[in-house]
């Protein structure tokens, strides 16, 4: 269990790779964005899917898989019920230039997935301004069977590449 100090720690260690020079630009590989909770180091990552010329599957283009890092580091697809109620996401209005996309858990929430210097970026609003959002961190709670959410933070970078991050708690 990480004590107070060394959560802070990890999470400024975090936010440091985050705004780091080399990921201010959209992100040349597939990934959009990692969703990383408090209870290890596992992560989820959201990729776009292109074909091998580089443009986005108009059938498949949205991607979300599993990253062992408190483990060996191997790819995990997500399974049904995570598919279904945590992790899981619907995406319409599919272009070749991007779509709209919903998170399962944050339905309210809509990001736009669009093509960007040979890349994509996941948009939405953060602190009701325009960002690209970079990575979801979720702390919870253990209790009894199932932990409860005690705030989800978005990160991510303003237009003019300034980082932005907004915690939501739950009522």
């Amino acid at each position: 269990m990480l004590t107070r100090r060394a959560l802070s720690l990890s999470l400024a260690a975090a936010a440091v790779q985050i705004y780091s020079p080399r990921v201010l630009q959209a992100l040349p590989s597939r990934e959009l964005f990692t969703l990383a909770r408090s209870t290890n180091a596992n992560v989820v990552k959201y990729a776009v899917r292109t074909g091998r010329d580089g443009r986005l599957d108009l059938t498949n283009p949205l991607e979300a898989y599993w990253l062992m890092l408190a483990e060996d580091g191997r790819r995990e697809e997500l399974t049904w019920t995570e598919r279904q109620l945590a992790y899981g996401f619907s995406v319409a209005a599919v272009r070749s230039d991007g779509f709209a996309l919903r998170l399962a858990a944050c339905a309210e929430r809509a990001l736009r997935v669009r093509a960007l210097s040979g890349g994509f970026v996941a948009e939405l609003p953060i602190l009701r301004q325009s960002a690209s959002l970079r990575r979801i961190f979720v702390q919870t709670e253990a209790r009894a069977l199932i932990p409860s959410v005690r705030y989800v933070e978005l990160c991510g970078l303003t237009a003019d590449r300034r980082p932005v991050v907004e915690r939501i708690v739950p009522r």
